[in-house]
């Protein structure tokens, strides 16, 4: 057996155990807290983007009139999915600790095709601005005009 497939083992083990956990959880204050800080927290924390731009209203989003549900899913703190309005992507969170999520490429209530992706989009505005080393977590894309950190950079450039 490789070291992958060690790492693997210890990494099921570990997912069978937190299972295990869950069977056997009771609604009591102690047990709730745990869950809130665990899964339900990551979750919360995945959704910073639509409640710092939306409020968790799902109507301010310039895609709502094409997509309610999802959007009404995307600003629901307790679904899975996820919207990220400055790229224009929505996805499913991946809990592995950091903020990596799965796109998707239908809404899943009408199976209508999404709208691209507009990461590299926004990329190439930044590029314009701070040239071709710039990240995507460079500080210097905390410094773009307001308009940069919500989806209104591509709805006033029709994209």
């Amino acid at each position: 057996m490789s070291e992958s497939d060690d790492a693997l083992d210890q990494a099921i083990a570990a997912n069978l155990a937190a299972c295990r956990r869950f069977d056997d959880f009771e609604r009591d204050e102690a047990a709730w807290d745990e869950i809130w800080e665990g899964s339900f927290a990551i979750l919360v924390d995945f959704k910073k983007a639509v409640l710092r731009i939306f409020e968790l209203d799902p109507r301010r989003s310039a895609l709502y009139g094409e997509f309610p549900e999802l959007l009404a899913a995307a600003c629901d703190p307790q679904q899975p999915i996820l919207y990220d309005p400055v790229f224009r992507e929505f996805g499913y969170p991946v809990f592995d600790g950091g903020p990596s999520y799965i796109t998707i490429p239908f809404d899943p209530w009408t199976g209508k095709t999404l709208p691209a992706s507009l990461r590299d989009a926004f990329m190439d505005e930044a590029e314009k601005r701070f040239g071709p080393d710039v990240g995507l977590l460079d500080p210097k894309i905390d410094t773009l005009p307001k308009e940069f950190h919500s989806e209104a950079w591509w709805v006033e450039r029709g994209l």
